[in-house]
C-alpha cells in the first residue's frame, strides 16, 4: 500500500503550505517542548472608545466618549495645526442637536463636557466653536457611536480566541482537499504504462 512518505512531504505544494501557515496564530500551533499550564488566557483588543475629528486651517480637534464615566463625558483634545501645541485657556461650546454646552477646561488642550445626549449608539452630528488667543474658528464633525453588539462589522472579528477551532478546522479541511488531489495526480504520474504484447 502506497503511503505519503517524509520526501513526498517536503516537496508540498507552496498553497499547501500557505494554508498551514496563514489563518492561525503561531502560538494556536501544537509544538513540543514547552509548559503551557501557566499561560496566561489570550483576550481580545479593548474596543476602541467611539471617537471623531475635526481640523481646520488654525485648529485640530480629537473627540473621545466615555460612556463608562458618570455621567458620560466627551473629552475634547484641541490642537494648533501647525505646532501641534495644545490650545490653552480658549472658550470651547459643544453643539449637537438639541444640546449645546460650553466645555470645561482639564488641562491645556483638553477640554470635557456632559455627554448625556450621545451616549447611546448612534451617529452625532457636532459642531465646536473655538475661540482663543490664537483666533476663533467653527469645526464640524461626527461622532459614531457603535452599539457595543456590532462585533459582526468589526474586521477583526475573526481574530477573537473563541473563533480559533472553526478556523482551524477550516484550514485543515482545505489543507486535506488540496493534498488528496495533489497526492492522486502525483502518483497517477508514477505509475508504470503498461505495453501490451502482439
Amino acid at each position: 500500500m502506497n503511503t505519503l512518505s517524509l520526501n513526498h512531504m517536503t516537496r508540498l505544494p507552496p498553497i499547501l503550505l500557505a494554508l498551514l501557515s496563514a489563518g492561525l496564530p503561531w502560538s494556536a500551533w501544537p509544538h513540543g517542548g514547552e509548559d503551557h499550564g501557566d499561560t496566561p488566557a489570550v483576550t481580545a483588543p479593548a474596543e476602541q472608545a467611539p471617537r471623531a475629528v475635526a481640523q481646520t486651517e488654525s485648529f485640530e480637534l480629537v473627540a473621545v466618549l466615555d460612556t463608562h464615566a458618570k455621567p458620560p463625558m466627551l473629552t475634547l483634545y484641541l490642537d494648533k495645526v501647525d505646532t501641534n501645541e495644545p490650545v490653552s485657556q480658549a472658550s470651547v461650546d459643544v453643539e449637537g442637536g438639541t444640546v449645546k454646552a460650553q466645555a470645561t477646561a482639564r488641562e491645556p488642550g483638553v477640554y470635557t463636557v456632559s455627554a448625556d445626549a450621545w451616549s447611546k449608539p448612534g451617529r452625532y452630528p457636532l459642531t465646536i466653536s473655538v475661540q482663543s488667543a490664537e483666533g476663533a474658528d467653527l469645526l464640524d464633525t461626527t461622532l459614531v457611536h457603535q452599539a457595543d453588539d456590532d462585533a459582526h462589522d468589526h474586521p477583526d472579528a475573526m481574530a477573537s480566541p473563541r473563533h480559533w477551532p472553526w478556523l482551524a478546522l477550516s484550514i485543515l479541511a482545505a489543507v486535506a482537499i488540496v493534498g488528496l488531489g495533489w497526492f492522486i495526480r502525483q502518483h497517477a504520474r508514477r505509475r508504470p504504462l503498461h505495453k501490451t504484447g502482439t
